[in-house]
C-alpha cells in the first residue's frame, strides 16, 4: 500500500492524464450508447438471453494490443497507441453502462458494473501498469537518440516487467475464457 501512496505520488500528473482520458472515453461512449440505443435494443436482449452460451475471448486482442505497445514504446510512438487503447476502452465502458441502464434501468446499470469489473478490470490494471513501463521505454530511447546515453539495463528492466504484466494477463484472459460464460450468468437476475 506504500509503494501505491508513493508511486501516485510521484506521478500524479500522468495519472490525472490518463484518468482524465479513461473518462472523457467513458462519456463519449455514454452517449454513442444512449442516442443509438433504439439500433440496439434487439441485440442487447438477445446477448442478455444468450449470455451462458457466449465464449469471453479477449486473449488474442489484449496478447496483440500489447506486443504492439511494447514494440512501438521503442520508437516513441507507443505512447499515442496506448493513449488511444486507453480512449478506446473507455469508450467501451461507457458503451456498455448506457446501453444497459437504458435498456434495463437501475438493474441494468448494476449489471453493467458486474460485467465490466468481471471483464474488463485486471485488463485496464494491467494496461496502466504497461503504459507507465512503455511511457519510461520510450523516455529512455529518446535519450539515447538525444543525449546518447546508454539505457540498455533499464529498458530491459523495463521490458521484464512488461513481460510479467504480459503474461498475468494471459493468464487472466485464458480463465476468463474458461469460466466467464458460467460466473456472468450468475448475474442474470439483475436483468430478467
Amino acid at each position: 500500500m506504500k509503494y501505491c501512496k508513493e508511486y501516485f505520488k510521484k506521478n500524479q500528473y500522468f495519472v490525472l492524464f490518463l484518468a482524465v482520458l479513461l473518462i472523457f472515453g467513458i462519456f463519449v461512449g455514454l452517449y454513442l450508447g444512449v442516442s443509438h440505443i433504439d439500433i440496439l435494443k434487439e441485440e442487447v436482449t438477445y446477448f442478455v438471453n444468450n449470455i451462458s452460451n457466449r465464449a469471453y475471448n479477449y486473449l488474442f486482442f489484449h496478447f496483440f494490443v500489447f506486443v504492439i505497445g511494447i514494440v512501438t514504446s521503442f520508437l516513441a510512438i507507443g505512447v499515442p497507441f496506448l493513449c488511444t487503447v486507453i480512449f478506446y476502452e473507455g469508450m467501451s465502458i461507457g458503451f456498455l453502462i448506457g446501453i444497459f441502464s437504458v435498456t434495463y434501468g437501475l438493474t441494468g446499470f448494476v449489471f453493467s458494473i458486474i460485467f465490466i469489473l468481471i471483464t474488463k478490470l485486471f485488463y485496464l490494471i494491467c494496461l496502466l501498469f504497461l503504459f507507465s513501463k512503455c511511457l519510461r521505454i520510450a523516455r529512455k530511447m529518446i535519450g539515447k537518440y538525444i543525449y546518447k546515453t546508454d539505457p540498455s539495463i533499464i529498458v530491459v528492466h523495463l521490458v521484464k516487467g512488461c513481460a510479467l504484466c504480459t503474461f498475468l494477463l494471459v493468464i487472466y484472459d485464458t480463465l476468463l475464457w474458461g469460466f466467464g460464460n458460467k460466473i456472468l450468468p450468475l448475474f442474470n437476475f439483475l436483468i430478467l
